[in-house]
């Protein structure tokens, strides 16, 4: 009688209880362990342990994701620098002009102005009030003057600097100033050419800042600043 066939221990390839010793002893690796790929696992999936090379914070070339280009300051146009100085002019002619309407307040020739506006109104001619209109007249238009020069300036800077609703007022004020042909030579001459100047320089000024490249400067201006406030800026 013929002895029993041993089984063979020393190969893992065959499947049974003779391989679950050497499959469980540590130090050994299947493989799919240790981080390797498995190639038949379906989309390319990496078990635990395996690096991916998106980690690290790299990011993929045409990622939406990542950092956007810096928005550059745009230029300013020639059209812009020039209303800017025009209007810079007219509050300088507001400064001139402002002895020169003074002068004219406290004239006789202004005072007997006012007498006769007075008696064709059919109002009581008294010189005492009349002085003290002119002095009242003569402290307003100082403070006027100057407010209004305030004004213009910081209109001036606003639109230099490509705020659009800069332009807007300053489109109003100047729509505003029209009103002020009806009495342009009430307080003299000088002051009458000085401020028809000062209207046509305003106007002048609101045009340029209507043209193409001026509006364009506006547009590409507040981008700039929208990008700027998200931190999307070249420093």
């Amino acid at each position: 009688m013929s002895e029993p066939t041993q089984p063979n221990n020393q190969s893992g390839s065959n499947p049974g209880p003779w391989n679950s010793g050497q499959q469980g002893q540590p130090g050994q690796q299947g493989p799919h362990q240790g981080g390797q790929p498995n190639p038949g696992a379906p989309g390319g999936y990496n078990y635990p342990g395996q690096a991916s090379p998106a980690q690290g914070g790299y990011a993929y070339p045409g990622n939406p994701y990542g950092q956007t280009p810096p928005a550059e300051d745009p230029a300013r146009p020639q059209q812009v620098n020039m209303a800017f100085w025009l209007l810079i002019g007219t509050a300088v002619l507001g400064l001139i002009s402002l002895p020169f309407t003074i002068s004219y307040m406290n004239s006789p020739e202004y005072l007997e102005y006012l007498e006769t506006v007075s008696r064709d109104l059919g109002l009581q001619v008294d010189s005492q009030a009349l002085a003290d209109s002119v002095a009242g007249s003569t402290i307003s238009t100082v403070l006027g003057v100057i407010l209004g020069t305030a004004v213009r300036v910081g209109l001036a800077l606003l639109v230099r600097a490509g705020f659009n609703w800069a332009r807007i007022v300053l489109t109003i004020l100047a729509v505003l100033s029209l009103i002020g042909l009806i009495g342009l030579f009430t307080t003299g001459p000088v002051v009458g050419v000085l401020t028809l100047v000062s209207l046509v320089a305003t106007l002048a000024a609101v045009v340029l800042l209507y043209m193409k490249p001026s509006g364009e400067y506006f547009t590409r201006k507040k981008a700039y600043r929208q990008a700027k406030k998200l931190g999307a800026y070249q420093a």
